[in-house]
């Protein structure tokens, strides 16, 4: 796993992609958080944000991903692509990012070299399928507890991992 998490981005897209973690998601995502989820985004947490530069050099919020810290995990969530964005993209762009895996699959590889050293392993709860083939393509397995999937990015006793799941089982969706 890469030391700095922008080496997660492929070279050949840094110079009209980037993430980043911001500090106030309202200001930069609330608008698109309200039109996918009908509320406002979390307000604690860590969020981090995908942009496209476009041709004239401006920056477009491309998708939004939350990492919660809970205990000795992250729980992802409120994850989701501004289509607007990625229809304004150039043709080569889009497909360059489509064939990196996507927005969403690019701010996971990006969190989990991010976090790694802040968490002991990483749970979504996913029950769409279209986004739980991007979350196994990142990085996730399922768990026997659909559809809670789980990262596993350090070594770690099976007793321990059973019980990191069952708290976030315990915890409900999030």
């Amino acid at each position: 796993m890469p030391s700095n998490p922008i080496e997660t981005i492929p070279l050949h897209l840094r110079s009209f992609f980037t993430i980043t973690e911001i500090d106030d998601a309202e200001f930069v995502v609330g608008a698109l958080f309200r039109r996918k989820f009908g509320a406002a985004p979390p307000d604690f947490g860590r969020h981090l944000v995908a942009f496209y530069k476009t041709g004239d050099g401006s920056p477009r919020l491309a998708g939004f991903s939350h990492m919660r810290p809970f205990g000795d995990v992250y729980l992802s969530g409120g994850s989701c692509s501004d289509g607007d964005t990625i229809r304004a993209m150039s043709d080569a762009h889009r497909e360059a990012i489509q064939a990196a895996g996507g927005v969403w699959h690019l701010i996971l590889k990006y969190a989990f070299a991010k976090f790694a050293d802040d968490c002991d392993a990483f749970f979504g709860h996913c029950g769409d399928r279209r986004a739980l083939e991007v979350a196994l393509a990142a990085g996730f397995v399922k768990t026997e507890f659909p559809p809670i999937i789980v990262n596993w990015h350090k070594e770690m006793h099976e007793n321990f991992r059973r019980a990191l799941t069952a708290k976030v089982v315990a915890l409900g969706p999030f």
